[in-house]
């Protein structure tokens, strides 16, 4: 995550410094974020961190990704908490629309001097950049926390809810991601088996692209137990896992090694 530029003409704007990952399983969802901030203009000098939270739960069957201006997304996501727990919130649809009216509000209050949106190819001042990926459940027919669906929220846009039909969301530095989602993503498999897949897309980000990094945090939401913060040593074990997964796959382009 990361502050825009400033440039001649007005503020530019960037690709968030991050990667956030959401996907769909056969019986759940998985998130992930890295969690490395960069500050500057990403055209020359930058510094960095890896202390960014950009994984947060909002309520029992709910989570959000956040890329983008840092500390504007951390106060949405606190106004966002406050309203889900005042009115006593669940669901993915009832808590995305929440959290865009809030947003909405907020950016109105705090850039009433810019535009909701800048037209393309018009150089001009334009508001910080969020976007945000919530994921989670809605009630079925039965009331069940049943129907997965993962919305997306772009500030630059004046953030329209985008609904992922195809399995999976990207924000930030996706290009090697989605990659890699296209060659390996099933939406048959399981939350533990996506789960590798969803960190193993972000190592393999931050190997090639320095402005992706850090701690892996990863969120799973299954109906049962709703969503659940992955521990550290998990996620390290599954790393571990990969890195065994990835000797293998290259081992098989390759026959047995001559004497």
């Amino acid at each position: 995550m990361a502050p825009q530029g400033q440039a001649a003409g007005g503020m530019l704007p960037h690709a968030p410094m991050t990667l956030l990952v959401a996907l769909k399983a056969e019986d759940g969802l998985v998130l992930a974020a890295d969690s490395r901030g960069t500050f500057g203009d990403p055209r020359g000098v930058t510094a960095q961190n890896d202390s960014q939270k950009k994984a947060h739960v909002l309520s029992k069957h709910v989570a959000v990704l956040l890329a983008g201006s840092g500390e504007l997304g951390a106060m949405l996501v606190r106004n966002v908490e406050a309203k889900v727990q005042a009115e006593g919130l669940d669901g993915v649809t009832n808590v995305s629309s929440s959290f865009r009216e809030v947003a909405r509000q907020c950016y109105g209050e705090w850039f009433p001097h810019l535009p909701p949106a800048a037209p393309p190819g018009i150089p001009q001042m334009s508001r910080p950049d969020i976007q945000a990926i919530v994921a989670g459940f809605d009630p079925g027919a039965n009331e069940a926390f049943d129907q997965a669906r993962i919305i997306q929220l772009l500030s630059g846009l004046d953030f329209p809810p985008m609904l992922h039909e195809y399995g999976f969301a990207l924000a930030g530095v996706a290009q090697y991601a989605l990659y890699l989602l296209n060659r390996l993503y099933e939406p048959g498999r399981t939350v533990a088996e996506l789960s590798a897949l969803a960190v193993y897309a972000i190592t393999e980000t931050a190997s090639q692209d320095g402005k992706v990094g850090g701690q892996v945090r990863l969120i799973t939401i299954t109906p049962q137990a709703g969503c659940v913060e992955v521990q550290d040593s998990e996620v390290e074990r599954i790393i571990r896992q990969n890195g065994q997964r990835a000797r293998k796959w290259r081992a098989s382009f390759y026959g047995p090694r001559r004497a």
